[in-house]
């Protein structure tokens, strides 16, 4: 899968930090459902997980359903 875009602001609890489900560590991350998840153990789920269902959006294919990334940003090119 490769790296997570994970630059909305939903992604940071600015109240506290929670154990990551993935290594139990502290973290102030959330997945897209508020899950607390390291980004970088979001994305080594991912790898490790390549049969899990897939989320797309506009044929792009973003991650697996449990852990996937921003929808993509359109740029000035692309009209936004």
């Amino acid at each position: 899968m490769g790296l997570l875009n994970w630059t909305s602001g939903q992604h940071f609890d600015h109240g506290e930090n929670c154990s990551c489900t993935q290594c139990g560590k502290p973290t102030p991350m959330r997945s897209h459902a508020g899950e607390p998840v390291h980004k970088v153990c979001a994305e080594d789920w991912n790898d490790r997980n390549p049969g899990a269902p897939r989320y797309e959006h506009n044929g792009h294919d973003l991650g697996t359903t449990r852990y996937h990334s921003d929808h993509p940003r359109k740029n000035r090119r692309d009209g936004a």
